[in-house]
């Protein structure tokens, strides 16, 4: 129902690699802003507040948002307790107040940089590895041996763990609704789970290498290895109390059943299927639930499995990132203008970084150490640059204070150096090391 034109909705829904990856990222796009201005139409609601104060009700309230309060030290429990109860109402605007850690609102209002911090800084949490969540035992996402990101297996998926897994789905597909970019890079088998499509054992070498090779290697055993390891259709897997492991059959009798130079093509193909299929079928499709709140599941098959990658992390094939594609979106603001000195300076700077340094930077102003797929035009707000005060009577740059950046609104604060030469400095010393960033 989305493509009028019902010869291109027939290639886009059998074969939508036929169409150009740039052209159907476009079409993803205008699918997403003609969603985003039905569901965020806020006509209504200030129609009804203007009402109630003609009536003279006092309190009237703007209620065309969806509000959240979030303590800042509980962000990813408060965010969960919240979000969880909306549903597909996630697609509307967000209004985000942050409580700090002394019970008080944080002043501000929300025009879109707090709700950008808070979706990174719950992106960063939600799927960290090393987090585990308090009453399911683990963390949600461990990392491959590919150092991507893959469901835990080892953690049982009981009905409290999988209102987990519909949460970080819902909190990728507000991300990925509102086109903003996020770092997790997730194993290929997750992303084909993802566009709803089967994996097989050659997606098994795409989550770890290791079990690929060993597999694979049965293969070429000959008939006395076989008899002498005494393989059987079953396996042994992790107990439901994550304590004694059991034997599980992968067809009915498997025990009885030995591996044989006849039969191991089967076994192999089995063993895969319940590594890649099986084990994560709870976790992936309680996910999904959460994920289509946002995201209808006919949007993503216009994608491959890395396709949809680069939609969720942005651009990878492109080494640092198209400097002129930013140069040309970036807003100069402060007192700062692109025929001044130091923006000379700073672009021949950015210029002469290597490919990881520039992603460094690209990562230190907007979060996310790749670009835009289409542009950094498509970035909101626009990139910009902006003076931060300093004082000037030192030419050495000893006490020059260091860039700052406030990624949530893509925004880079930069002192007026006095010579390239201590910009350069300055710059790569805070890309670097982290020193200078701010979210807020």
């Amino acid at each position: 129902s989305s493509f009028r034109d019902p010869k291109m909705a027939r290639i886009l829904t059998a074969i939508p690699q036929a169409i150009p990856f740039d052209r159907r990222t476009k079409l993803f796009s205008s699918l997403l802003r003609s969603d985003i201005l039905k569901a965020q139409d806020e006509t209504e609601a200030a129609q009804e507040m203007m009402r109630s104060m003609q009536r003279g009700e006092e309190g009237a309230e703007f209620t065309g948002r969806l509000r959240f309060e979030v303590r800042r030290d509980h962000l990813y429990e408060d965010s969960m307790d919240q979000l969880n109860k909306v549903g597909r109402r996630l697609r509307k605007r967000w209004q985000i107040t942050f409580v700090s850690q002394y019970g008080q609102e944080e002043s501000g209002i929300d025009g879109g940089g707090l709700f950008k911090e808070f979706l990174d800084d719950l992106m960063k949490d939600a799927f960290n590895p090393e987090v585990e969540r308090d009453g399911i035992g683990g963390p949600l996402f461990v990392e491959s041996p590919l150092q991507t990101l893959a469901v835990n297996t080892t953690m049982q998926p009981t009905q409290q763990a999988l209102v987990h897994y519909q949460f970080l789905g819902r909190v990728l597909g507000k991300a990925v609704y509102e086109s903003i970019l996020v770092e997790p890079q997730f194993c290929l088998p997750f992303l084909n789970q993802l566009l709803s499509q089967y994996n097989t054992i050659d997606d098994l070498k795409n989550l770890d290498p290791e079990y690929y090779r060993h597999l694979n290697a049965i293969h070429k055993m000959s008939k006395t290895d076989f008899n002498s390891m005494g393989l059987t259709f079953e396996l042994t897997v992790p107990s439901e109390d994550g304590k004694k492991p059991h034997v599980i059959e992968l067809i009915p009798g498997g025990g009885s059943v030995p591996v044989t130079k006849d039969n191991v093509i089967r076994y192999v193909r089995l063993v895969a299927h319940r590594r890649l299929n099986v084990e994560t079928a709870a976790q992936t499709n309680a996910f999904l639930r959460g994920f289509r709140d946002l995201i209808p599941a006919s949007w993503v098959r216009l994608f491959s499995p890395y396709e949809l990658q680069r939609l969720i992390s942005g651009d990878d094939t492109v080494k640092g990132f198209d400097v002129n594609g930013l140069k040309n979106a970036m807003q100069y603001s402060g007192g700062y203008h692109p025929s001044q000195p130091i923006m000379h300076w700073f672009w021949e700077v950015v210029e002469e970084m290597t490919p990881s340094q520039q992603r460094n930077f690209l990562k230190f102003m907007t979060s996310c150490s790749r670009q835009p797929l289409l542009g950094f035009r498509v970035l909101a707000p626009l990139p910009c640059i902006t003076k931060m005060r300093s004082e000037r009577n030192d030419l050495s740059g000893k006490e020059w204070k260091l860039p700052i950046s406030s990624t949530c609104m893509n925004l880079l604060k930069l002192p007026d150096y006095p010579s390239k030469e201590i910009l350069k400095e300055k710059l790569l010393y805070a890309i670097e090391s982290g020193s200078g960033f701010e979210l807020s």
